[in-house]
C-alpha cells in the first residue's frame, strides 16, 4: 500500500461551495490514483460540519458560507469519497489559531482569557494571526472537544492536526497563568528571550504531554482511529511553534506524519526529506513518515512543474517513503489538470491499494492496548491510589515500574522518564532506558550512550558511557570503548571518573570491594575505591559482596570468599547465587537447593531453577512452573 493523499481547503477552492463540486473532486482524485483526502473542518474559528459546541460557544453552529443551504459538507465529502473507495481524514487546519485578522474573532470576544500573551502582554499575533493560548487546559479542552464531537458524529478514518496544532509560536507563553505556573516551578520570571533554549523545551513539553492526553482520549473513543499530524520541519518547528515532533513519534502519539517539506526548488526538497528520513527516523519509524509536497500556491503564484513533482515522488521512494500529501487539491486541476494527468500516466499509474486502516494503526497496536487499560498505583501503606499532579495523571503512561527511593521510572511509548509518589514528573520523558534510583541517582541511557542523573532530573555526568551500572558506596562502574573504570560522586553530586577504564569486566562496590576482570590474565580479583588490589586476581569469575561473603568460581566450580579472600566455601557448585536471611541458592548434579555458610544444603536440591530468599520466601522454577517456597 501506498498513500496518497492531498489537501481540500475552503480557501482559493470552490470544492465545498456544491455537492457535484465534490462529486468532481472525488471522482478526479480516485482516477488520478489517491486514496486518502484531508478536508478542512476548522478554519478562522469556524466549522464546515455542524457543530454543537460552536453553536454553544459563539452561536455559529457552521460556517455561515454553507448555513444558508442547510447542508452538510463533511457529511458529502465522506459520502462521495466512500464511493470510490477514497479514506477521509478531517484536518483542523487553524488548531490553536483563533482567526486571520479581525482581532481574534469571535471566540477571543467571548473569551478574552483564552487569548496567548506575548513579552508585553499583548494578544499573539504572527504573520495577521491571532492565537489562542495552546498552554491553558481549558483551552486545550476546547480543541479536544471538536475533535471528540467529530468522531462521534462521523464516519471516518482518522483525524489530523497541523504546523497549529499542537502548536504555539514561541513568543507566546507570558500570560498570567504560564508565568505563575513557570515560577512554582522555578521560582523566577520566564526568560525575556523567547528563543532561551530551556524555555522552548518547558513550552513544548506542556504541548506535548497535552498531545499524549488528547490521544489516549481519542482512541478511548474508536482505538481504530488514524491519529495524522502534520507538523512544521523540525527543528524549525520546534525553535518558532513548539512542535516537538520528534518526541510525538518516539512517542508513539502518531500513526502518520506529514512534515511539510514545502520546498519550491526540488534540489532543496531532495536534500530535506533525505535529512528527515536519515536522521530523524528509524527504519521501523520511517513508514510513518509521508511527507507533505506544496504544489500550488495562488499569491504569489507557484505551481510546481511536473517534471519536479515526479522527481520528488521518486525521491521519497527511493528513501523508503511510501506515500506523500500533496498540498492542495487545486494545483491538480490547473491548465487542463496537467499535474493529475501526469501522475495517472507516470508515478501514480498503478493502483496504491486500499488505505489500510489495520496495517497502518498495527505498528502501534501494542502501546494502543497498553493505553486502554491504564496503570494504578497503590501506596501499599495507605491501600489508596496514589494522588497525581493533574497535568501528569498516571494513566498517562504506558509503564510504571516499581518505585526506589521515592522515585519510579514510568515508559510513553518508547521513551522513559521518572515520576515521584504525587505523579509529578521528574526531569522529561525522553530516555530509552531508565534504571531504578540508587544512592540519589539512576542510569539512563540515550542513543546508544550511559549517564547519570540526580533525584531532581538533573544529569550528573554527560551521556556519554558505553555502559554503566548504578551507583553503589558511591562509586558506578562505567564503560568506555572495551574498558570498564568507575566513577566516584564527589561532593557536589557530580560524577567524576576515579578509576580508569582498564578493565575487561567490573561489578558494583559492596563492602569497599569491586570485583573486577583485569586483560593480562583473564582473571577476576577485587580492588578497592582507590584501586588497590585486595584480592589477587585469581578467579575465572566472580561476583559482589553480600553479608560478608562473595561467589568466586576456580575452574568449572564455584564457591565462597570472605572479605580477606579465604575459602569459606570451597569450590565445588555449578552455580551458586547470593546469601539472604542465611542462605544462599546452589547447583549441583544438575538441580538447585540452598545451602547455609557450612556449604550443607537446609533445602534439597531438586530444582531446576532458584533465586535468593526475600521476606521468607523464594522464587524456584520446577518443570517449567514458578512458584514460591518458604524456609
Amino acid at each position: 500500500m501506498e498513500i496518497r493523499g492531498t489537501w481540500l481547503t475552503i480557501t482559493n477552492s470552490n470544492v465545498f461551495n456544491k455537492r457535484e463540486h465534490i462529486q468532481k473532486a472525488m471522482e478526479l482524485l480516485a482516477k488520478t490514483g489517491f486514496n486518502v483526502v484531508f478536508p478542512v473542518v476548522w478554519n478562522n474559528g469556524l466549522t464546515t460540519y455542524r457543530s454543537q459546541v460552536m453553536k454553544k460557544l459563539i452561536n455559529i453552529e457552521i460556517n455561515p458560507r454553507f448555513q444558508d443551504k442547510n447542508r452538510y459538507p463533511l457529511q458529502e465529502i465522506i459520502d462521495e469519497a466512500k464511493k470510490v473507495d477514497i479514506a477521509v481524514i478531517p484536518w483542523f487546519e487553524y488548531g490553536f489559531i483563533s482567526s486571520y485578522l479581525a482581532k481574534g474573532g469571535k471566540i477571543l470576544e467571548k473569551q478574552k482569557d483564552w487569548a496567548a500573551r506575548d513579552i508585553f502582554g499583548n494578544d499573539l499575533v504572527k504573520n495577521d494571526f491571532y492565537w489562542l493560548n495552546s498552554l491553558d487546559i481549558q483551552v486545550q479542552e476546547f480543541l479536544l472537544s471538536l475533535f471528540l464531537e467529530v468522531i462521534k458524529k462521523y464516519d471516518i478514518a482518522g483525524i489530523q492536526g497541523d504546523d497549529h496544532f499542537i502548536a504555539l509560536p514561541s513568543e507566546g507563553g507570558y500570560d498570567a497563568k504560564t508565568v505563575a505556573r513557570y515560577k512554582q516551578e522555578f521560582q523566577s520570571q520566564p526568560p525575556n528571550n523567547f528563543k532561551d533554549p530551556e524555555w522552548i523545551k518547558w513550552r513544548a513539553d506542556i504541548l506535548s504531554h497535552f498531545f499524549n492526553r488528547f490521544h489516549r482520549e481519542i482512541i478511548k473513543v474508536n482505538p481504530d482511529l488514524i491519529i495524522s499530524m502534520s507538523p512544521s520541519v523540525f527543528r524549525w518547528g520546534y525553535e518558532n511553534y513548539l512542535q516537538d515532533s520528534l518526541t510525538w513519534v518516539n512517542w508513539r502519539l502518531v500513526d502518520l506524519i506529514h512534515p511539510q517539506v514545502y520546498r519550491e526548488d526540488i534540489k532543496a526538497y531532495q536534500s530535506e526529506i533525505t535529512r528527515i528520513s536519515q536522521s530523524q527516523f528509524t527504519q521501523e519509524q520511517l513508514s510513518q513518515l509521508i511527507p507533505g509536497i506544496t504544489i500550488y500556491r495562488k499569491k504569489p503564484y507557484y505551481m510546481i512543474k511536473p517534471e519536479e513533482l515526479i522527481t520528488a515522488i521518486e525521491t521519497n521512494r527511493k528513501l523508503g517513503i511510501q506515500g506523500e500529501i500533496l498540498f492542495f487539491y487545486e494545483g491538480l486541476t490547473q491548465n487542463d489538470e496537467l499535474l493529475a494527468k501526469t501522475l495517472q500516466s507516470t508515478v501514480y499509474s498503478q493502483a496504491p491499494g486500499k488505505f489500510d486502516i489495520k496495517e497502518i494503526k498495527n505498528k502501534n497496536s501494542v502501546f494502543t492496548q497498553q493505553r486502554l487499560n491504564p496503570y494504578n498505583y497503590v501506596n501499599l501503606s495507605t491501600n489508596k491510589e496514589i494522588e497525581p499532579d493533574p497535568q501528569f495523571s498516571l494513566n498517562l503512561f504506558d509503564r510504571i515500574e516499581a518505585f526506589s527511593q521515592g522515585i519510579a521510572a514510568v515508559r510513553i511509548g518508547e521513551k522513559w522518564g521518572y515520576i515521584d509518589k504525587q505523579g509529578k514528573l521528574i526531569g522529561r520523558i525522553e530516555y530509552d532506558s531508565a534504571a531504578p534510583f540508587s544512592e540519589g541517582s539512576a542510569v539512563v541511557k540515550l542513543k546508544d550512550k550511559y549517564g547519570f542523573i540526580d533525584m531532581n532530573g538533573n544529569r550528573i555526568t554527560d551521556i556519554k558511557f558505553d555502559d554503566a551500572v548504578s551507583f553503589a558506596e558511591n562509586m558506578a562502574a562505567v564503560k568506555i570503548g572495551n574498558g570498564w573504570g568507575y566513577v566516584a560522586k564527589t561532593i557536589d553530586g557530580k560524577g567524576q571518573f576515579t578509576i580508569p577504564a582498564k578493565f575487561v569486566e567490573a561489578k558494583s562496590f559492596s563492602h569497599n570491594l569491586a570485583a573486577v576482570k583485569i586483560p593480562e590474565t583473564n582473571k577476576w580479583g577485587y580492588i578497592d575505591n582507590s584501586n588497590r588490589t585486595i584480592i589477587p586476581f585469581n578467579f575465572d569469575d566472580a561476583d559482589s559482596f553480600a553479608n560478608g561473603v562473595a561467589a568466586v568460581k576456580v575452574g568449572n566450580q564455584w564457591g565462597y570468599i570472605n572479605q580477606t579472600g579465604y575459602f569459606v566455601i570451597q569450590p565445588q557448585f555449578e552455580e551458586v547465587g547470593i546469601f539472604a536471611e542465611e542462605l544462599a541458592p546452589a547447583k549441583i548434579n544438575g538441580k538447585w537447593g540452598y545451602i547455609n555458610k557450612l556449604a550443607e544444603f537446609k533445602i534439597y536440591p531438586e530444582f531446576d531453577f532458584a533465586k535468593p530468599f526475600s521476606q521468607g520466601l523464594a522464587l524456584v522454577n520446577v518443570g517449567g512452573k514458578w512458584g514460591y517456597i518458604s524456609r
